[in-house]
C-alpha cells in the first residue's frame, strides 16, 4: 500500500485481525468461570469432538440459522452491560492480544488511515478491541431487558456488513475505500472496495477470490 491508495478501511475481525472466533472464545472465557454443567453444555455446542455440534451444523443448513452461535449467547444471559464490558476487557488483554495478526495490523495502523471494524461478533468484544486500538466499529448487539442480557441478538450483523459499508460510503461521500477480510461471506463487501485485501492461510484459498483481483495477505 502506498500513499496514493485508499486511507479508509473496513476491516473484519475474526481470523482477520485475530486468530480467533471471538464470539465463541469470549463465551468460553466466561463459561470457564462457571460450574461444571455450564462448561459441559458449552463443550457440547462448540467442540469439534462433540456429535451434537455436527447435528447443529446440519440443522443450520436446513434452517438457515446459526444455531451454535445463537445457543452460545444463552451462556451470557443475566449479565449486565458492566459485567459484559468488564469480562470483554479482560478477555481482550488475557487472550486476544496474543492472537493478533501483526501482518494485518500494519495496514490498519498506518499513519493517516481511518479504520472501521465491521464484525458479526458481539458488541462487548468488538468494543473492547476498538477501544484498545482507537478504532470505530459496527458489530452484532446482544439484546438486553431490565439491564440484563436475554441470551438473544438485538442485532445480528451476519450478512449485513456490506449494507453498513454502503451507508457509510454515502454518508461520508467516500470515493475510495479498502477492505480487509478473510471471510468468503464478505464477497459483497469486497466488491464495494477499490482496494481489496484478502487474508489467507494457504495459496489454494486464492482461487475463490480471483475474479475480484484482490491483493492477498498470506499469514505466516
Amino acid at each position: 500500500m502506498n500513499s496514493s491508495q485508499s486511507t479508509f478501511f473496513f476491516c473484519d475481525v475474526c481470523d482477520t485481525l485475530y486468530r480467533s472466533n471471538t464470539t465463541f472464545d469470549f463465551v468460553r472465557y466466561v463459561v470457564k468461570k462457571k460450574g461444571l454443567l455450564s462448561r459441559l453444555l458449552f463443550w457440547l455446542i462448540s467442540s469439534k469432538a462433540s456429535p451434537l455440534l455436527y447435528a447443529l451444523i446440519l440443522w443450520n443448513k436446513l434452517s438457515g440459522k446459526d444455531w451454535p452461535r445463537q445457543m452460545a449467547l444463552q451462556f451470557l444471559r443475566g449479565m449486565s452491560h458492566d459485567d459484559l464490558d468488564r469480562e470483554a476487557t479482560r478477555f481482550y488483554h488475557e487472550f486476544l492480544v496474543a492472537k493478533a495478526n501483526s501482518q494485518v495490523f500494519q495496514y490498519i495502523q498506518k499513519p493517516g488511515t481511518t479504520t472501521v471494524l465491521l464484525s458479526s461478533s458481539i458488541n462487548p468484544v468488538i468494543k473492547a478491541i476498538a477501544k484498545a486500538n482507537n478504532l470505530a466499529y459496527y458489530s452484532s448487539e446482544i439484546a438486553m431487558k431490565d439491564g440484563k442480557a436475554t441470551g438473544n441478538f438485538e442485532l445480528d450483523m451476519t450478512g449485513q456488513k456490506h449494507l453498513v459499508a454502503k451507508r457509510l460510503v454515502v454518508e461520508r461521500a467516500l470515493t475510495d475505500v479498502g477492505v480487509i477480510t478473510d471471510n468468503r461471506s464478505d464477497w459483497e463487501l469486497v466488491q464495494l472496495a477499490s482496494e481489496r485485501w484478502i487474508v489467507i492461510t494457504n495459496e489454494r484459498q486464492k482461487e475463490f477470490w480471483k475474479s475480484l483481483h484482490p491483493n492477498f495477505i498470506l499469514l505466516k
